[in-house]
């Protein structure tokens, strides 16, 4: 796999703003005065060609007219560059002649069908073309190799993010044979080399686990993690990709408790939520704090709940500015339902249950889409009648129903899920479900468009001919494309899998073999991350015969 052609003269984001802003007015300014009904003119050529295959991401597709006063007009009635999904490319259009040339902001996805209109969508001109195709990469090692035979030096609980400059950045627990410790390592999008792993809880600290990752909006990623000290765990975080290296703890000092099930998100102004579980006169409770990022810090930890029969699991969700939505059990065991509340501008909203009275409900999980939907899933029900129940909501308000779903011929039990919108507010959902026989759990997923109430189908992703599947991680790139990763029993034992959804065919194609089986006789728990260009890092650990160690492969 080739890396990029590196783009000349990319405009700095302040020029880009400037510039759209512009042209902007520009075009408002003109189409008052264009006559109403006005065709928008057809170019005389256009690059690339309509249809055309194999187009490079860094793509800058022009049009050109008979005339500087053609392309004026096509100015005025609006050119713009769609995703498969429909939604608006950002980037900034340049007028030089008879001659308009769409510049991209970012690279564009891969194996994706984009369309070039002129024009209002009744009556426009439009041309497409379809980005070239890539592979997943050989997957490799990411902790240190040195150590592979050592079974002392395991690694697990890898999570991953993306990070500056279309990279990603890899965190998980490590032992050095005294200790474990949470070391991460980078991704270099330029090389697609990973950086030699570094260290980066608490110096001095004791045993550190449960690693929590979150981009922000300036591509840095912020880190948190539990880790002891004189004998009590602690909440710490830190933010990776800066020149600062301040520890923050985000728990109250003094609980009797020490903090678990540790959760980040971050949203697109570059603020962020983290979230976890920590016991409170004898119950467990929800608690919360909030990154800023215009003060580059940590507010006081926040109480979100403390129910006498206690509260667990929290999950949090991040979308578009200052829009936080957090989700966790409630009640004791057997008799569990699930509640949530949201970020305001004045703190937290009060706690409101989602699930239905009377029926058990665990494992949450959110979606949280810029534009304001909100999507929140869990298993309602009891043993082999658990079901995956899903409820869409519009931003700010609850109100919404609650929908079963469920594949045709499955009668047994939904373990585990994963839950993403795309960029134009379709809503996709994977899950593990048991089948009757000996095929044990399979991989199923379901995608809804923005105003529809059913599904467009649900379709079973992992191979027929293997074992049985579990853990699905799910990602959405700018195009509207998916992709699910997930492991599989297989011959050489688990093997990690992955399958992407083609948004320009709408449809799931054929899943692919991330890990390789002659290094592995048990790969698992992968985690996905998508950067701004669409490039998807999948990350997982397996054994290696001698101890776990962390892996990763990359499509781009």
């Amino acid at each position: 796999m080739h890396p990029c052609p590196p783009r000349s003269g990319p405009p700095a984001p302040i020029r880009h703003r400037r510039a759209v802003f512009a042209l902007g007015l520009a075009l408002a300014a003109a189409a008052l005065a264009r006559p109403a009904g006005a065709a928008p003119p057809a170019p005389l050529s256009q690059q690339p060609i309509d249809g055309a295959q194999r187009i490079a991401r860094w793509v800058r597709p022009r049009l050109d007219f008979g005339s500087a006063a053609q392309a004026r007009r096509a100015l005025q009635a609006g050119i713009e560059l769609l995703t498969p999904v429909g939604s608006a490319v950002p980037g900034v259009l340049r007028a030089a002649g008879a001659s308009v040339e769409f510049q991209p902001a970012l690279p564009l996805a891969d194996c994706s069908v984009y369309t070039l209109r002129v024009g209002a969508a009744a009556g426009a001109w439009q041309s497409g073309f379809r980005t070239r195709c890539s592979h997943w990469s050989h997957p490799r090692q990411i902790d240190d190799r040195r150590t592979a035979r050592r079974p002392g030096y395991g690694a697990d609980d890898v999570q991953l993010a993306a990070s500056r400059g279309g990279g990603a950045l890899a965190a998980w627990v490590q032992g050095d044979g005294r200790h474990s410790a949470i070391v991460s390592s980078r991704l270099q999008a330029d090389t697609g080399s990973w950086l030699a792993p570094r260290i980066v809880d608490r110096r001095g600290g004791g045993d550190a686990e449960l690693p929590a990752l979150a981009t922000l909006a300036d591509g840095s990623v912020l880190a948190a993690w539990v880790q002891q000290a004189r004998g009590h765990d602690q909440l710490l975080a830190r933010r990776l990709g800066s020149a600062a290296h301040r520890v923050w703890r985000l728990d109250r000092a003094g609980a009797a408790a020490g903090p678990s099930t540790v959760r980040l998100a971050g949203d697109a102004a570059g603020n962020a939520v983290a979230v976890w579980q920590q016991a409170r006169a004898g119950h467990g409770a929800v608690w919360a704090a909030h990154w800023s990022a215009a003060s580059r810090s940590w507010g006081p930890a926040r109480l979100l709940e403390a129910w006498p029969g206690g509260d667990y699991a929290p999950v949090v969700a991040a979308g578009g500015d200052q829009r936080f939505v957090v989700a966790w059990e409630r009640g004791p065991a057997g008799r569990e339902s699930v509640v949530a509340s949201r970020w305001t501008q004045r703190g937290w909203s009060a706690p409101r249950r989602l699930s239905a009275p009377g029926v058990r409900a665990t494992r949450p999980l959110l979606a949280l889409a810029d534009e304001g939907r909100v999507a929140a899933a869990w298993m309602q029900g009891r043993g082999a009648g658990r079901r995956l129940a899903l409820r869409r909501m519009r931003w700010p308000h609850w109100a919404g129903s609650t929908r079963v779903v469920q594949a045709r011929g499955l009668r047994g039990p939904a373990v585990a899920a994963a839950l993403r919108f795309d960029p134009a507010g379709n809503l996709a959902v994977a899950w593990e479900q048991q089948a009757t026989g000996p095929a044990g759990y399979r991989i199923e997923a379901a995608r809804w468009l923005a105003r529809s109430a059913r599904p467009a189908g649900i379709t079973r992703l992992d191979p027929a001919g293997l074992g049985s599947a579990g853990n699905p991680a799910l990602v959405a790139d700018p195009a509207g494309n998916l992709v699910c990763a997930w492991y599989q029993q297989g011959p050489q034992g688990l093997q990690v899998l992955a399958a992407r959804f083609d948004a320009s065919l709408a449809r799931w194609q054929p899943a692919r073999l991330l890990s390789d089986p002659r290094q592995t006789v048990q790969a698992s728990f992968p985690v996905l991350a998508v950067d701004a260009a669409g490039s998807v890092t999948a990350a997982w650990q397996q054994y290696n015969n001698w101890r776990d160690i962390v892996v990763a492969s990359r499509l781009r």
